[in-house]
């Protein structure tokens, strides 16, 4: 299972970038509420150096809203080139106003090590500011350095506590770590049918992470009833974003037509976009693909190079199966060997291929 999430927060931002200020007394006032609103203009033309030439205007004059955004452009050099220490000054220079959205974008930078050391005690205090104003980013970023002991000894309760008060102001990632803290059973008593309603939850807003949680649930039939139909429209969701897990996952259900006919072109097709990513067992499952001839033309080179990636990614079935390879003459006497030694019946290359797979990315 991996470690709960942290997503990058500076494009969350900019979506706020048209809202009135909120949380800086000066920005309703003339001449910043003037120049904010030029500001904001030029930016949505995507006018972007004039922007910048705005909110610096506004900066000067003290407006919190201005030197977080004005910080917010040099961390992703939107009118300017990068420059992370001038965005680390004038995030800084807002933070110490007490402007929310400034001290949690703190807090990211202390946690990323960006524009200044990295500093796990830094991030904690400066989210916790934020999230004193009730900033629901905060509260989740809490949640995960409880829950991972950065900056503070590790306490799973706290983090459960965070992480619910993120999730009850509706924020998908807190929500997906909600049900992950449920699932596991930390900080509380092991829920599947508390996991399942947050996975929910998080998954129905688009979060890739609890799309492909809700549907290992499925899947396995924990908090709800087994199915695999719904696994795999839930894996099928996340994989389309990118999720290498979900893509490894949806390939099996292809490989072993689990709620849908077995496919082998597809299972190769999604077993070789999460394997282009990494994952261990996705290089696995593609390099058995192709020794074996399923859904491609046996490839002993390919299937080489993938099991090679696989087995030194510590991967225990691509170093059998990449053994097994290197001793035999051809790759046809493979499938005899394994069931003769894990005592399977061979009834067709499909089942016994099947049996050999390795069962995807599991839970997150």
């Amino acid at each position: 299972m991996r470690q709960l999430r942290h997503c990058a927060l500076w494009s969350v931002f900019f979506c706020l970038i048209a809202v009135a200020a909120h949380g800086n007394k000066k920005s309703s006032e003339s001449p910043i509420a003037t120049i904010e609103s030029q500001a904001d203009a030029l930016y949505h033309r995507g006018n972007y150096s004039e922007a910048l030439a705005v909110f610096q205007k506004g900066a000067d004059l003290g407006s919190a809203r201005s030197q977080t955004y004005l910080g917010l452009m040099y961390a992703t050099g939107k009118g300017t080139s990068r420059d992370p220490e001038q965005a680390f000054n004038w995030i800084g220079k807002a933070a110490e106003q007490d402007y929310a959205e400034a001290e949690n974008l703190l807090g990211v930078m202390y946690q990323n090590g960006s524009g200044t050391a990295q500093d796990y005690a830094h991030a904690l205090t400066w989210y916790g500011k934020a999230a004193q104003h009730g900033n629901p980013d905060a509260e989740n970023s809490l949640g995960i350095l409880y829950s991972q002991g950065l900056g503070t000894p590790q306490d799973d309760p706290r983090a459960l506590a965070w992480f619910s008060r993120a999730a009850d102001q509706g924020l998908a990632a807190a929500e997906n770590n909600l049900g992950s803290m449920y699932f596991r059973g930390h900080g509380t008593a092991r829920d599947y049918a508390q996991a399942f309603k947050w996975y929910s939850r998080s998954a129905n807003q688009g979060n890739p992470n609890a799309q492909h949680n809700l549907g290992w649930m499925y899947q396995e039939g924990a908090g709800t009833a087994q199915d695999d139909a719904q696994a795999l429209a839930w894996y099928s969701k996340a994989a389309q974003q990118g999720l290498a897990a979900a893509e490894d996952n949806l390939g099996l259900m292809y490989y072993k037509g689990l709620g849908t006919p077995l496919d082998y072109a597809q299972a190769l097709i999604w077993f070789s976009k999460a394997a282009q990513q990494g994952s261990a067992t996705a290089q696995s499952n593609l390099g058995y693909m192709y020794l074996q001839g399923l859904g491609v033309a046996p490839d002993w080179v390919q299937a080489r190079t993938w099991l090679v990636k696989a087995s030194d990614q510590g991967n225990e079935n691509a170093r059998t199966w990449l053994a097994s390879l290197n001793s035999q003459p051809t790759p046809q006497s493979l499938p005899n060997e394994a069931n003769a030694a894990d005592g399977i019946t061979r009834k067709s290359e499909g089942e016994q291929a099947a049996a050999k797979l390795p069962t995807g990315g599991g839970q997150e």
